[in-house]
């Protein structure tokens, strides 16, 4: 069967509306509004679109209803809606100026071809049915009582629809129906196959974090293993490092020890030496400056002695042996020759002695000079040894193992290891704790596993039993269709809906062959219209306009507009239920101007579309 439904609604500017998205769902969508909040505008913005407003006549005329949603602030009087049609998207656009109109098939992109003569063409074509029977059947405002036109092309679709009830099919349709019910559908929270449904989805959703969590545990478990095995090769390699620094550190301290006793050894031997030099010790470099000058002191003043000396004893001589005799001068020269000849040993014996002697004291003096600067370089030497690490070890290691031996990259591979270890560490601690906390939450799944196999068996069940309570019902339908030209399948459809939502007492309701109704009493009395109260008679026109749908107009959508105020709030749960089962199949768009059917939904945990006109 064709189903019909409106995806969404685009409001150039019409009535009170300008520049407005509505969209809609498949099923059911409730409206909210006060009264004047634009309801019945939004429900004649449907009916232009699809029909205009020429009252289903071939020409244009005047329309009250053209007037009355005209814009006053707008210069334009237009829009356009989405209807989906199995599975195709329509999208029909109107100017509602002149009625033109234009129908695009948005899945192949081309516009439908009508005539433009033909103003109720896009109705037509998307619903399969005039404007009368549209406004009459499908688009339900309350107190709407259908006309003898729209009776008349009713029954000309109803031709050929007739089915023969008699009391055992009538019962076991009861039982089915009833069964169906609590069974549930995908909308009722409450019954055995949404819940078991829910319930499904909802394990399965924690049945796929688990699995998600199992990827992540079989991650870190192989990171865990890794980096236990990165800790044992860094901890190998630091342990190997290790060693071969501290043997490096033994070494050098035994070197150290060696290179300390060689040198103590020598500096023993120099004490020994510098104790032979007692007679220079003390002196220094300007002792021996001044001994120096005082020997060429005297040596200048001896010298300057003996001139003087010789020159008087000449000076002597010469005036002697021109005074007295020439001998005494002759004896002069020869005492003045002696004299200078001893004199002259004397003093070179006098002169080299002493020479001798500086000499000696003051290359003593410069041994024992260099002796000393030795000992201090030497005792600088073990001064610095004393401040490393001095140990007589004993290790048999050839010199030539340390050669190449770089202690300050040692020293710090060591550190670069230690804080490798000291990451990794970290990294471990952290896996295993999130290790711990995964095992905790993937233990259920077994038991999760289980348990939605166990729904899923349960949900596999209900719907073969809702498909088999289905085709239990067409089969008894199809069986009991013999003859057409009645209204039997429809009175039955009618007698059922009104019984659900009334749980009235009459003995019969149903259609004669004008579509007037008939209601007989358990007393056998023929009641007529005027008879019923209001309240049943709103009640008699949902229910037939709910049996039309569902027997004659395929499936398409359906909108009421309070609909149901007159109702109790046990009879407004009823019906809202029969449409709320309804907009299964087919959209169902319910104006409401009170609280009370959404209060009805939510106390049944029943999720539907929900639009406030003041949203809008």
């Amino acid at each position: 069967m064709t189903r019909v439904y409106i995806k969404e609604l685009n409001i150039i500017s019409f009535g009170k509306f300008e520049n407005k998205n509505i969209k809609f769902d498949k099923d059911f969508n409730l409206i909210f509004g006060k009264n004047e909040s634009g309801k019945s505008t939004l429900a004649s913005f449907v009916e232009g679109l699809l029909y205009g407003f020429d009252e289903g006549k071939s020409k244009r005329n005047f329309s009250y209803k053209k007037e009355a949603y005209k814009p006053i602030a707008s210069y334009k009087y237009a829009g356009w809606g989405i209807f989906n049609k199995d599975g195709i998207d329509f999208k029909v656009f109107r100017n509602f100026d002149d009625g033109s109109y234009s129908l695009v098939n948005l899945t192949s992109g081309e516009e439908v071809e009508s005539k433009a003569s033909n103003l109720n063409f896009p109705g037509e074509y998307i619903l399969d049915i005039d404007y009368d029977i549209y406004k009459n059947y499908v688009s339900s405002f309350q107190n709407q009582i259908s006309d003898s036109n729209a009776s008349k092309k009713l029954i000309e679709k109803l031709a050929n629809k007739d089915i023969d009830y008699d009391f055992s099919i009538n019962k076991s349709l009861q039982i089915l129906d009833k069964e169906y019910n609590r069974l549930g559908s995908s909308r009722a929270y409450t019954k055995p196959y949404l819940k078991t449904k829910t319930e499904i989805e909802e394990l399965e959703e924690d049945l796929y974090e688990i699995r998600l969590l199992k990827k992540n545990y079989i991650k870190d478990f192989k990171r865990l293993d890794s980096n236990k095995e990165k800790i044992r090769d860094y901890q190998d390699k630091y342990n190997k490092l290790k060693t071969l620094t501290n043997s490096f550190k033994s070494y050098r301290a035994t070197s150290n020890y060696r290179d300390y006793k060689k040198w103590t050894d020598e500096l023993y031997r120099l004490n020994e030496k510098l104790a032979d030099y007692q007679d220079v010790q003390g002196l220094d470099d300007e002792y021996f400056d001044n001994l120096e000058e005082n020997l060429n002191s005297i040596r200048k003043t001896d010298e300057s002695l003996i001139k003087y000396l010789l020159f008087a004893l000449l000076v002597i001589c010469i005036i002697l042996g021109i005074l007295l005799n020439k001998y005494f001068y002759l004896g002069a020269l020869l005492i003045l020759f002696v004299f200078l000849v001893v004199n002259k040993k004397s003093k070179s014996e006098i002169g080299l002695n002493e020479l001798n002697q500086y000499s000696k004291k003051k290359s003593r003096y410069l041994r024992y000079k260099n002796l000393l600067k030795e000992k201090e370089k030497i005792e600088e030497v073990l001064s610095i040894l004393k401040k490393q690490d001095i140990k007589d070890g004993g290790l048999d290691i050839d010199d030539e193992d340390f050669e190449d031996f770089d202690i300050e990259k040692s020293e710090n591979d060591l550190d670069q290891l230690r804080l490798m270890i000291d990451r990794t560490n970290k990294e471990i601690q952290i896996d295993e704790k999130n290790l711990v906390s995964i095992e905790e939450k993937i233990k259920n799944e077994v038991d999760l596993v289980d348990r939605i196999n166990y729904l899923k068996k349960k949900l596999d069940a209900i719907s073969k039993k809702k498909t088999a309570i289905k085709l239990a019902k067409e089969t008894i339908n199809e069986i009991s269709e013999e003859n057409k030209g009645d209204y039997s399948k429809l009175n039955f459809r009618l007698n059922n809906i009104i019984r659900e939502v009334s749980k009235n007492s009459y003995e019969s309701i149903g259609l004669d062959d004008n579509l007037n109704p008939e209601i007989v009493t358990a007393e056998g009395y023929k009641l007529s219209l005027n008879q019923l109260s209001k309240g049943f008679i709103d009640q008699l026109y949902f229910a037939l306009k709910l049996s039309l749908n569902e027997e004659v107009f395929s499936k398409i959508f359906m909108v009421y507009d309070d609909a149901f105020i007159n109702y109790d709030l046990e009879r407004l749960r009823n019906a809202l239920f029969f449409l709320l089962d309804a907009s299964t199949f087919r959209q169902v768009i319910y104006f409401s101007c009170h609280t009370r059917e959404l209060e009805v939904f939510k106390s049944e945990g029943i999720d539907i579309n929900y639009i406030n006109m003041e949203d809008v």
